[in-house]
């Protein structure tokens, strides 16, 4: 009977199997074990937490955008925002989703995706290509006079040569399709049309520069300029493409001042500047701001881009200001 109680296995005599019995102190043992194994792995964790290595990711969902970035910020998270559509207008500008998810542990400056909502859908744009854009604009204007129904906001169309017709347009932005959510800029690049018109040279020798210049750039022809000292003070001397010749675009006429008689307080001298290529006319002003601060008006003309090469007679101290459009792109001072 002793040797009985020492055994670890005790046989079921009625169907001979056989059940294995532990000992409650190894119970107990192997229970404070796997306890103690917890509480040491809790205690790492928090104290990794508490060293500021390893941060948890917030509950950023409905945070308005800039309210997301400063809850990451405390966590030193870097936020990566993206936008989509969502389903009611009423999300539109705060967090519809993220990730990792909320509770999430990371270590520091790792990055966490934001979604901002843009809004509900509520329409598709409409395709334009290929319609006259006088009969868009006055179709549009028409369907505004409910403002319920007032999707699109027209700015200004950039025109462009092509050998479509004039008027029509080619592209546009947003393309067709795209999402909307609400009122949403439209711009159209529209045909000019292609200038056919022949163009011929005029004669420029005997007229001062002034008026020869301001006549060349009006007629777009490509020109370059030289100077002689001649008694026919200021006046053009010399034109390298006879009057009445027929030029292409790409032709460049000479055309020869002499240089004007002027006073000392008074400079002649040749702007010179590169502008930027265009794929359509842009207008281009030079004007002068006297010693007074008054502003006049030197040249006003259409172009391309490229360099040009225009004279001026100004006081010194005077400054010279370049602009295309309404934007000023250089600035010279005379002395």
């Amino acid at each position: 009977m002793f040797k009985n109680k020492l055994d670890l296995t005790e046989s079921d005599k009625n169907d001979g199997n056989e059940i294995l019995i532990f000992p409650k102190s190894m119970i107990k043992g192997l229970l404070l074990v796997i306890f103690g194994s917890l509480i040491v792995s809790f205690a790492i964790f928090f104290m990794v937490l508490e060293n500021k290595e390893i941060t948890v990711v917030p509950n950023l969902y409905s945070l308005t955008i800039e309210d997301a970035i400063v809850e990451l910020q405390k966590k030193e998270l870097i936020p990566h925002i993206e936008f989509k559509f969502s389903s009611s207008v009423l999300d539109k500008g705060k967090v519809i989703e993220q990730g990792p998810k909320p509770g999430t542990a990371l270590r520091h400056d790792n990055k966490v995706t934001i979604f901002i909502s843009k809004g509900a859908v509520i329409n598709r744009v409409d395709s334009f290509i290929g319609k006259n854009i006088d009969d868009v604009v006055t179709n549009l204007k028409a369907n505004s006079f409910d403002n319920s129904k007032l999707l699109y906001r027209i700015v200004n169309p950039l025109e462009v040569e092509s050998e479509l017709p004039k008027g029509i347009i080619i592209r546009q932005s947003p393309s067709p399709g795209s999402q909307i959510s609400s009122l949403t800029d439209l711009q159209f690049l529209v045909s000019k049309g292609k200038d056919r018109l022949d163009k011929y040279v005029k004669n420029y020798i005997g007229i001062y520069y002034k008026d020869a210049i301001a006549s060349l750039l009006n007629d777009n022809i490509i020109f370059d300029i030289d100077l002689a000292n001649t008694d026919d003070f200021g006046n053009i001397v010399f034109q390298s493409i006879p009057s009445g010749t027929k030029v292409n675009k790409a032709d460049k006429i000479l055309v020869t001042i002499a240089r004007p008689k002027i006073d000392n307080n008074v400079v002649f001298g040749i702007l010179t500047y590169k502008l930027k290529e265009h794929p359509s006319y842009v207008d281009i002003s030079v004007r002068l701001k006297g010693l007074d601060g008054e502003n006049s008006l030197i040249y006003s003309f259409k172009s391309k881009g490229g360099l040009i090469k225009l004279p001026y007679e100004v006081y010194k101290g005077s400054t010279i200001e370049l602009y295309i459009y309404d934007k000023l792109i250089n600035q010279t001072v005379v002395n």
